[in-house]
């Protein structure tokens, strides 16, 4: 069993894009208040304003034998 952060913690990486544009900037591993475990990823962006943000889209686990949807 690998690394499980303490409920409400986690952990974000910075993210090569390999050329990419479309791929998360930051991704990384949360756990929730429950304990259940998710995938985190983030986005740098900017408001219609430009001010600086971060778009954030948080998934289920990823498991190797899941097909794609």
């Amino acid at each position: 069993m690998g690394f499980k952060h303490k409920e409400g913690y986690g952990s974000i990486f910075h993210q090569d894009k390999e050329g990419n544009d479309s791929r998360p900037d930051y991704k990384g591993k949360v756990t929730d208040p429950t304990g259940k475990e998710w995938d985190v990823a983030l986005w740098k962006s900017e408001t219609k304003a430009g001010e600086p943000m971060l778009q954030v889209r948080i998934d289920e686990p990823f498991k190797k034998d899941q097909s794609p949807i």
